[in-house]
């Protein structure tokens, strides 16, 4: 659906990107692993538009301008831009109005869906991180995207909530054929729910490799172990 050629961000002397080249397929979900300050949020962020590339392109598939194909795209970088002082449901129809979704009852059906469904009139100031997270990831998808950007969105949820924000992703994708891309630092997570690893450090992507790849890999590995056996 994408493809990152020769992507690069340089502030002043510092570089955060730095050449990178990907593809991002339909109906995949990528899980982008790497320390803090790696580049992942600044790759998402120039994703979004929220930040111009010093140089290099994404291109659509379908031969949309970037401008015209982010219309089909969901995002939560970073943490979730809310109005503390209202409810759940009135910032959904904040996002979903700019979004162009302005029914309630599917707005409603968003937060239902996250586990958000019951809060209310309880303003979001009252509300927990994990709460906040899950409420972004519902503006996030209010625009009904083909495409869903997600930075840290594990980020303050309980053990618990961390289940079944899980389900809910990995339904999206199987049940609607989102394409999920998403960083986190619980690599567990991400193990559980990426068919596809994309490698960042120090600016550079390192590799793209799939489940099935690493699986094969790790499965020559053993196999050669026990034979040294």
């Amino acid at each position: 659906m994408l493809t990152i050629r020769n992507l690069t961000k340089k502030y002043k002397k510092n570089t955060a990107l730095d050449n990178a080249d990907l593809e991002f397929k339909k109906g995949h979900i990528y899980g982008v692993v790497g320390p803090n300050g790696a580049g992942k949020t600044t790759l998402f962020k120039m994703m979004a538009g929220l930040v111009r590339p010093t140089s290099g392109e994404i291109l659509t598939s379908t031969n949309e301008s970037m401008t015209d194909f982010r219309n089909k795209m969901g995002f939560m970088i970073e943490n979730p831009y809310l109005y503390d002082n209202m409810t759940a449901l009135q910032n959904m129809k904040i996002i979903g109005g700019i979004k162009g979704e302005t029914e309630t009852s599917k707005l409603e059906e968003l937060l239902k869906l996250v586990g958000l469904g019951s809060t209310g009139n309880k303003k979001v100031k009252q509300f927990s991180l994990g709460m906040k997270q899950r409420l972004g990831i519902a503006c996030a998808l209010a625009s009904d995207p083909e495409v869903l950007v997600l930075d840290e969105p594990m980020n303050g949820v309980d053990p618990e909530g961390i289940v079944e924000l899980r389900n809910i992703l990995l339904s999206l994708n199987k049940d609607k054929n989102i394409t999920l891309i998403l960083s986190s630092h619980i690599l567990s997570e991400l193990e559980l729910l990426s068919t596809d690893f994309v490698f960042v450090k120090e600016g550079r992507i390192q590799k793209c490799v799939s489940r099935d790849d690493i699986e094969g890999n790790l499965e020559d590995y053993y196999m050669k172990e026990i034979v040294g056996l």
